[in-house]
């Protein structure tokens, strides 16, 4: 039987990644050791999935493990009333927003919501709430419709990550679960003191998790959308992260007023990070650290914000090293969400 290795700390992406890609096997036990989690699979086929799993640092195992005394998964609750087209036709799995799942019905399974918010419900006693997506992400504040299909009527969503907790609207703030392992890897890269600059900062989940796993770090975390950098503030209170101060306005003002302050650069807003270049050079310090998230071409894209960001940088004086360049997941047919690691040194 397949299990996926994983160390304690990034035991939460990784469950967070599994329930994401409807491949957690609810009817056997999670087996904990005193360093490892051992998270049981349903399946492992296909090189992307594997793939998928190792990019996140777990280790795919075979080994025995006790059954769980609950009922039949999601995906098997499924298959008893739907039919094998009915099947194709749905999104596989849902995103887990703590209590809340969210899933994608298609226009075909529309009179059939109600059936597969049922078997979420009775396959995971932690959600509390079915919601539908009724629109794209949109707007300057990339904020989506939803709508409520089963469970506690709320979209109030408490949804807990390495260690920290946040609670917001899903209508009302962009929130990705997907960014689960790497708000963890970039916080575990920040050093001791630094001082580091989160625009697009959301609810809060860069800026805290940095946060708490760094008490001497001075966080700085700017965001347009006044309902998000509400939920923010409550966010830094309830993880008591005093060292996280939360700015609400255009961070094209907010970055003039701390100019030279960070030793690291987070920007976490695919859509429009390399819009912003002039900002994260800014924020900058003579010498500092940028992880930038962006949408690109599946074919030839990354080169291209490569090539950007070389010229950004002849244009403004400064060199730039490529630390890292990683793929964060398949966006769409032919595009992919990727992170660039880089570092800037200004030149006197």
């Amino acid at each position: 039987m397949h299990y996926i290795k994983i160390q304690i700390k990034k035991a939460e992406s990784m469950k967070t990644l599994l329930l994401r890609n409807a491949l957690l096997d609810r009817a056997r036990k999670v087996i904990h050791s005193t360093s490892y989690v051992y998270f049981p699979v349903i399946s492992i086929t296909g090189a992307k999935t594997k793939k998928l799993i190792e990019s996140a640092s777990g280790a795919i195992i075979d080994r025995k493990g006790p059954m769980r005394a609950s009922t039949m998964d999601y995906k098997r609750r499924l298959s008893a009333v739907l039919d094998a087209n009915e099947m194709k036709e749905l999104t596989s799995g849902y995103d887990l927003l703590g209590n809340i799942a969210v899933i994608d019905v298609s226009q075909k399974l529309a009179k059939k919501e109600a059936v597969i918010a049922k078997a979420i419900l009775s396959s995971n006693k932690s959600i509390t709430t079915v919601i539908a997506k009724a629109g794209a992400v949109s707007g300057i504040y990339r904020v989506r419709r939803f709508r409520y299909i089963a469970g506690k009527r709320t979209y109030i969503a408490t949804y807990r990550e390495n260690g920290s907790v946040f609670v917001f609207d899903v209508r009302k703030a962009f929130f990705s679960n997907r960014l689960s392992y790497e708000r963890s890897r970039v916080s575990a890269l920040v050093h001791p003191k630094e001082r580091v600059a989160v625009p697009f900062a959301g609810v809060g989940p860069f800026a805290i998790e940095i946060a708490k796993a760094h008490p001497d770090a001075e966080i700085i975390a700017m965001e347009l959308n006044k309902d998000a950098c509400d939920s923010m503030v409550k966010n830094i209170k309830l993880n008591r992260t005093g060292n996280v101060k939360a700015y609400c306005g255009d961070v094209k003002r907010l970055a003039k007023k701390h100019a030279y302050w960070a030793d690291r650069v987070v920007m976490p807003t695919p859509k429009t990070s390399m819009d912003f270049l002039d900002e994260a050079l800014i924020l900058s310090k003579s010498i500092s650290t940028i992880h930038i998230y962006l949408f690109c071409a599946a074919d030839g894209g990354i080169q291209k914000a490569k090539d950007e960001i070389k010229a950004h940088a002849l244009a403004n004086s400064y060199s730039v090293r490529f630390n890292n360049v990683r793929v964060v997941r398949p966006y769409s047919k032919d595009e992919i969400e990727i992170v660039m690691d880089y570092r800037i040194r200004k030149k006197k």
